[in-house]
């Protein structure tokens, strides 16, 4: 591609600092009714960042956040980085032991917390974990479980204090005597090289890894993505709904809107007739998703009622058949591509000139300006051929620092020349476009062949009568595992796994055919926040139904 990443170049507040002299009074967010300009964002921003300074918030400190989608998240990430602070993103779903993994591994000192997110109580959840907090002086916690954690700041809708713990509208209001010299100094004295956030992955380990990502390359890849790819104009509209906690939210979306001047359509959590009302009513151009979401938007009663037309701008997260599906919906379409990408380092998109339908439909795209990709048999380490299935290596400026004090696990994630083992499975071309099919631990291992649980359900997408599918190994005595469809067909009926066969016969491997068909219904299907199907959970099922 011929794109130099310019854009590496700069820091995470930069962008917010250009945006609102860029585009002070173009709207960066709609939400519940409210608009919010590009200078009324920053001046928010720069408010929090004063009120965090004064509460001790230092350059390296590492402050969580537990928040579902809404504009606190961007006053709060913004001013957080500001500081030279690193963000820590955690997920809402998270309980128990993975809320005390996520604070503990990251050192956490500060965490910023929204008091009740959909219909769970976040501060109760926390006050179990500390239940030093309730009291507390607020900035003076002393926790036994989480030794690093001071600072606890409530988010709430209602304005409501928590004991223990500053109000989160209070230090707005506290914040609102910044000078604007000080911020400049601050931002200006950040490096691109800094780290900037701790991004939880989850990972072959018992719990999520914490990915240490850069200003610089996180900056770089939201460009990439969106005012490259996209070319994302000031009238774009994006739909806002995806996780802040994953890449997808905390840097496609937050920094790819603010690099082109663009609005946010902004959702608390991904609901599907929310998102026909924005579209209807805010003029969404943009969109991401994944197949369960536009499954969601089509099965929803107002969705024959909604004009999709103006959503023309369309990230994939879902096999090549729905290249052609969010057509046949009525989107507009005229820029659809798949996306390939995680939090260590996404860095391939495609290019906004391909004009090959079937390079569109089928592919990925190819590797960043600056970065290189090589496939490689995961068993010799050999390099693969053109069109040859391997595991997919990056090396490059997209690619994160490390995982946070995991020196091994890091050192085991890349190779003597400096290439990051991804662990999915997938091909390159003759002409470099890469082709993404999986996770490497989503392989069915049966007879004595690897079989790409993704590779097969892309193929069954294709099948008439099938409306969702996916595909999981169950244990078998005789193939050690077998292929498994989980099928929700068109008409609710069974699908017979005669027919499934008669579908794949001469068309794919015979050990990548299905040996046994599950029925699922649409309420079946377990779907994680994000938006991805439960592939353990389906796996359980499967061996449940098929005892």
């Amino acid at each position: 591609m011929d794109h130099a990443p310019d854009f590496t170049r700069i820091t995470i507040p930069e962008v917010a600092r250009r945006a609102a002299r860029n585009w002070p009074d173009r709207p960066a967010l709609r939400f519940r009714g409210e608009t919010i300009t590009y200078a009324q964002q920053y001046d928010r921003i720069c408010r929090f960042a004063h009120a965090l300074r004064a509460q001790g918030i230092r350059r390296g400190d590492h402050v969580a956040t537990l928040l579902g989608g809404g504009p606190e998240w961007f006053y709060i990430s913004y001013a957080i980085t500001l500081l030279g602070a690193v963000i820590v993103p955690i997920n809402v779903t998270f309980r128990g032991q993975e809320l005390i993994h996520a604070l503990r591994r990251s050192d956490a000192r500060a965490l910023v917390i929204r008091d009740r997110f959909r219909d769970v109580d976040q501060l109760a959840l926390i006050g179990e974990l500390v239940p030093e907090l309730k009291d507390a002086t607020p900035g003076f916690l002393e926790s036994e479980t989480f030794p690093k954690l001071d600072t606890v700041i409530t988010v709430s809708r209602e304005n409501q204090g928590s004991p223990g713990t500053f109000a989160f509208h209070d230090l707005m209001r506290a914040g609102a005597g910044y000078r604007s010299s000080a911020i400049d100094t601050w931002i200006d004295g950040l490096s691109p090289d800094d780290t900037a956030y701790i991004l939880f992955t989850s990972g072959s380990t018992a719990f999520p890894k914490p990915a240490l990502r850069t200003h610089g390359s996180s900056v770089g890849i939201a460009d990439h993505l969106y005012a490259q790819c996209f070319h994302m104009q000031p009238d774009d509209v994006m739909m806002g709904y995806s996780p802040f906690y994953h890449v997808g939210g905390c840097i496609y979306v937050t920094l790819g809107t603010a690099l082109s001047g663009a609005c946010i359509a902004l959702l608390e959590y991904f609901e599907p007739g929310e998102v026909l009302r924005l579209i209807r009513e805010e003029g969404v151009t943009c969109m991401s998703g994944f197949d369960t979401h536009l499954r969601a938007l089509a099965n929803h009663p107002d969705f024959p009622a909604t004009d999709c037309s103006r959503v023309h701008k369309i990230t994939l997260a879902c096999g090549p058949e729905w290249y052609d599906t969010v057509r046949e919906m009525g989107f507009g379409a005229t820029s659809v591509s798949h996306h390939y990408g995680f939090t260590e380092g996404t860095s391939v998109v495609m290019p906004r000139g391909e004009t090959d339908e079937d390079i569109r439909r089928n592919s990925n795209g190819q590797p960043f300006a600056g970065v290189n990709v090589k496939i490689v048999n995961p068993e010799t380490g050999e390099c693969c051929g053109p069109d040859e299935p391997g595991e997919i290596c990056i090396r490059g400026w997209t690619l994160f620092q490390g995982y946070y004090k995991m020196p091994e696990q890091t050192a085991e994630s890349f190779d003597e020349d400096g290439y990051f083992h991804s662990g999915d499975y997938g091909w390159m071309d003759a002409r470099g476009y890469v082709y993404y099919r999986g996770r490497y631990k989503q392989m069915i291992k049966t007879g004595g062949e690897n079989v790409s649980e993704r590779e097969v359900e892309m193929f069954l997408e294709g099948h008439p009568e099938i409306r969702a599918v996916q595909v999981v190994g169950v244990p078998d005595e005789r193939w050690g595992e077998a292929v498994t469809a989980m099928v929700q067909t068109v008409s609710g009926d069974p699908l017979p796994l005669s027919s499934l066969k008669a579908f794949c016969k001469g068309r794919m491997a015979g050990f990548k055919i299905p040996k046994h068909v599950v029925a699922m219904s649409a309420e079946d299907w377990p779907i994680t926040p994000t938006g991805k199907y439960d592939k353990p959970r389906l796996k359980a099922m499967a061996v449940e139904r098929l005892a």
